[in-house]
């Protein structure tokens, strides 16, 4: 699926990781998850997208969801005294939109007067804290002007945080503009904007647990421990999750233990005597919960 971002970045990158682009500072972008768009799906609080400046840009502005990074000196080839700093526009929306995520990118592509470069599926880093539970299907497409030595680009990439709820990370590389300008006194300006469009795209993620929707639960060592895990609706682990377990008592269910998901999502409960029990996580708004199973002593 990422065979295209691949090639895209080796073609369009050995001249950046040639020129010490790694070794660079980064800045990271957090922009929460509307508050009408969380609140109409349920989401917790605390959801948000992460965006990741390529290597050896620094941020310049931001404003609530939108932004600028400033990066190395471009000049014009034979002209060093005109001159600038390479930059990248960026932008993160949450759009309800029915659809899949190929459709949505595509509805956000603000040039349409320019060319498709580049588009495909495109797998975006679920993550809390540091550690990485998965990955979200989405779609980016990269659009470029037909224009002979034009180097501008632009970025568009949309990936599902709920059905019909999507988050889109917009970039734009207008500068240095044309191929007249160099970066880092060697590449030229498509080379080096193409191949920041494609870092700036693999450094979009989304920080934070998605709502529980998967409670499986199995009984071990002859009933006396009820194991399992918590996952969300893209089947990736849900962490800290409060986890209750249930015993069915009388006509009602009873908690008898509870505790929360380690950080792969699994959770270990003690039943106490022997009867129908079940697992129930309830978490921003939302319940889950398991089959209901034989356990206890």
């Amino acid at each position: 699926m990422r065979r295209t971002l691949l090639v895209c970045l080796i073609t369009g990158l050995t001249a950046v990781a040639a020129s010490g682009q790694i070794a660079g500072a980064q800045s990271v972008e957090r922009v929460l998850i509307a508050d009408s768009a969380r609140q109409a799906h349920g989401l917790p609080a605390g959801l948000l997208v992460e965006l990741a400046s390529p290597t050896d840009y620094n941020r310049q502005s931001v404003s609530g969801d939108s932004g600028r990074w400033s990066g190395p000196r471009y000049e014009e080839r034979g002209n060093p005294g005109n001159a600038g700093f390479a930059s990248v526009n960026w932008r993160v929306s949450f759009e309800e939109q029915q659809g899949d995520a190929q459709a949505v990118a595509l509805s956000h592509v603000e040039h349409t007067d320019w060319h498709r470069d580049q588009k495909e599926g495109f797998s975006v880093a679920h993550v809390v804290g540091k550690r990485v539970l998965g990955t979200l299907l989405g779609y980016y497409v990269l659009m470029t002007p037909s224009t002979a030595g034009d180097a501008r680009f632009e970025a568009v990439l949309a990936f599902p945080l709920d059905v019909n709820l999507y988050a889109i990370a917009h970039f734009e590389l207008l500068e240095p503009a044309s191929d007249s300008f160099v970066v880092n006194g060697s590449i030229i300006g498509s080379t080096w904007n193409r191949g920041q469009a494609f870092l700036a795209l693999s450094g979009v993620r989304l920080q934070g647990n998605l709502p529980p929707k998967v409670v499986s639960a199995r009984s071990y060592q002859r009933g006396r421990l009820v194991k399992g895990k918590v996952l969300d609706r893209f089947l990736d682990a849900v962490l800290g999750a409060p986890v209750s377990l249930e015993r069915l008592s009388g006509g009602s269910w009873r908690k008898v233990a509870g505790g929360k998901t380690n950080q792969h999502g699994s959770y270990s409960l003690r039943p106490h005597a022997r009867g129908t029990y079940r697992v129930t996580v309830r978490m921003a708004g939302f319940t889950a919960m398991s089959r209901t199973l034989r356990a206890g002593r």
